[in-house]
């Protein structure tokens, strides 16, 4: 999924929380900005390994299908490093607990979980100052659903 993708579903997660009184809509918006950052791994492997430090390329070789990076924290062995720091943060800082859970889970979550359940398979493109997009109309639509929630809960 795109980093707007991460942004809105964490966003929309920590807004039920919020909206129940666990934390405030500032800890909301650092949980949404670190569902995105969990991507940068791909940043950082592919920076290290192409010795090419430019975002915009290694955003482009993902997206061109042309190089694919993750380190750890995306396979069985983070998960579950992951989770065990969750564990200890939520008997030393109740505030981190829920920033990493959600944000780490969230990110997982979508990362994992095949929501396209409509098949939609058709994609579209969209450039923005030499970055490319093709993302699939499925995930389009899925923000837009996104967005009228999170609209709906701040109401």
């Amino acid at each position: 999924m795109y980093p707007q993708t991460h942004f809105l579903f964490a966003f929309l997660i920590a807004s039920i929380f919020a909206k129940y009184g666990v934390f405030d809509y500032k800890i909301v918006f650092l949980i949404a900005i670190l569902a995105v950052f969990m991507d940068i791994d791909h940043f950082i492997v592919y920076a290290l390994k192409k010795h090419n430090y430019s975002l915009k390329d290694a955003w482009n070789a993902d997206i061109g299908g042309k190089y694919k990076g993750r380190t750890f924290i995306h396979h069985y062995f983070g998960f579950i490093l992951i989770t065990t720091i969750i564990i200890a943060l939520f008997f030393l800082n109740k505030t981190w607990f829920w920033i990493i859970a959600l944000s780490y889970y969230s990110h997982m979550f979508l990362d994992y979980t095949k929501l396209n359940i409509l098949k939609i398979r058709e994609k579209t493109t969209i450039k923005f100052e030499g970055f490319i997009e093709r993302i699939n109309k499925f995930e389009l639509l899925f923000n837009i659903f996104l967005i009228i929630g999170i609209m709906l809960l701040l109401i």
